[in-house]
């Protein structure tokens, strides 16, 4: 008993009350989670439909050369509709390409079909390959317009939730004939474009994305480009995404897209999303030494380590390029398109390079040049991470490339609040939440994005005001606003 006559807390009891208080939370988070749309999960269904092709061995004809053929026509027709962004955007409500779109993912799988099984014809299947991959495209920059919409929790969890979905329908589909496969072909393009168009209609009018203006900003952040160009360099070279699927790999993808769920939805301190950072290059760098004919290691492990770590590298990816459209209004065809078209054809030269090699060194030279290799993903991961060590980093953009007076207000305040947080020292979720208020969304939005009770979100607001030293949210805005008025007088 206590002094006062009232019954102290044992810590027998105070566990069972943060048990208690934990199981409330997460039967409140499952509620939320089982209430999003099955068609949030369309991401998904286009890896599944990818990985058809390519991972199953049911189509005799294709090899890994059409494999980086294929990833060709995606990068082409990726940087074709950047540059197009000011004619076509929105993508997704663009009917002509919406039409195309299902027309070359479904009509070009249609043609590699009958090329293997029908008319063994080389040129059906090279004309069906390279349609399916400018329709995948053009569908990958509609589903970043939908992300670029998100907060980067929301991002998080939808696009962890559609990856763990896909590796799923894949993990099904090896256990399937090439006759199901073929059927699937066919059909999954089809559900994923009409899942992108239910999505958008999810979202508040105000939130959808905008068409793009021709003196829209056209901001380079080159340092999640030149990342995720080193490994695909990397992995073309070693051919890494042409090898057959095996349960590593699903089981390396599984595991990640887990961690990133569960991890985005708990309040543990040692999780953020610069946590999927630090961990994806290790899994990749030691998925790429696996491969190497240096080492006689399991094909299961090589395959977990480099789906572990490409899946965790290309979320983050996914993360960034949607957070700088979410934070800067910079157009997610664009700023997605140039990514993924410089990705995929960097991949392509990887795998010319390493074939190349493969057959005009010996085998210890070529082994030299795989060590090489390594070595230089290993700088260049250490010079980025140096420079840029968590998500709201500018990630080599700079203020003066937003031309756009909306662009640079709406970016100027996005960083304002990433500098401020670090200066008073704000945990990665009250960053969240502060630039949350920063775009004055009342509690039940934070609520609703952030994936958390309203008790929660106010914890976190009487942490900001503390840190901050102000009393409300009016004073805190007003800090905000000032600290940009001392940045920039002229304005």
């Amino acid at each position: 008993m206590g002094y006062d006559g009232v019954r102290e807390e044992g810590p027998l009891e105070s566990i069972r009350a943060r048990a208690r208080v934990s199981v409330r939370r997460w039967k409140d988070v499952s509620k939320r989670i089982t209430a999003i749309p099955f068609v949030f999960f369309g991401v998904g269904i286009y890896r599944a439909w990818l990985s058809i092709f390519f991972r199953f061995d049911a189509f005799p004809t294709v090899g890994p050369f059409d494999y980086f053929m294929f990833e060709g026509a995606i990068g082409v027709i990726s940087l074709v509709l950047a540059f197009a962004a000011t004619r076509i955007t929105p993508l997704w409500s663009n009917g002509r390409a919406r039409a195309l779109t299902a027309l070359f993912m479904s009509g070009g799988s249609a043609l590699v079909i009958v090329s293997c099984f029908i008319w063994p014809l080389a040129a059906l299947k090279v004309a069906g390959l390279v349609l399916a991959g400018c329709g995948l495209g053009s569908l990958i920059l509609m589903w970043a317009e939908f992300y670029g919409m998100l907060n980067p929790m929301r991002v998080a969890v939808y696009h962890a939730m559609a990856i763990f979905a896909g590796e799923c329908i894949k993990w099904l589909f090896m256990g399937l004939s090439a006759p199901y496969l073929a059927f699937f072909a066919l059909v999954l393009p089809l559900v994923s474009l009409s899942q992108v168009r239910a999505s958008m209609n999810h979202l508040p009018a105000h939130d959808l994305p905008r068409a793009t203006s021709k003196d829209a900003t056209r901001v380079f952040p080159w340092k999640p480009i030149l990342l995720m160009s080193a490994c695909t360099f990397a992995g073309g070279f070693g051919t890494l995404p042409a090898l057959t699927l095996n349960v590593g790999n699903v089981a390396g993808a599984l595991a990640v897209t887990a961690l990133v769920f569960l991890g985005a939805l708990s309040t543990a301190k040692w999780f953020n999303f610069d946590t999927v950072y630090q961990l994806a290059f290790p899994f990749f760098i030691v998925g790429f030494l696996l491969v190497s004919s240096s080492f006689s290691l399991s094909g299961e492990l090589t395959a977990f380590c480099y789906d572990a770590g490409y899946t965790m590298l290309s979320m983050f990816i996914m993360l960034i390029m949607s957070n700088i459209t979410y934070r800067f209004g910079i157009s997610a065809v664009w700023i997605n398109g140039i990514e993924r078209g410089i990705r995929y054809l960097v991949e392509l030269v990887g795998w010319a390079a390493g074939a190349w090699m493969a057959t005009s060194l010996d085998t210890g030279a070529y082994t030299t040049a795989y060590i090489a290799l390594t070595i230089v993903l290993m700088v260049v991961f250490v010079a980025v991470f140096v420079s840029e060590r968590n998500l709201s980093s500018k990630w080599g953009i700079r203020m003066e490339d937003l031309s756009s007076d909306e662009d640079a207000g709406a970016g100027r305040l996005a960083m304002r609040v990433s500098d401020l947080s670090k200066l008073h020292g704000l945990t990665p979720r009250e960053e969240e939440v502060l630039q949350l208020m920063a775009r004055e969304k009342s509690m039940e939005d934070m609520e609703r994005e952030l994936f958390v009770a309203q008790g929660t979100i106010k914890a976190h607001v009487n942490h900001i005001y503390r840190k901050f030293d102000v009393h409300s949210r009016r004073e805190l805005l007003d800090a905000l606003h000032a600290q940009g008025s001392e940045e920039h007088p002229g304005e």
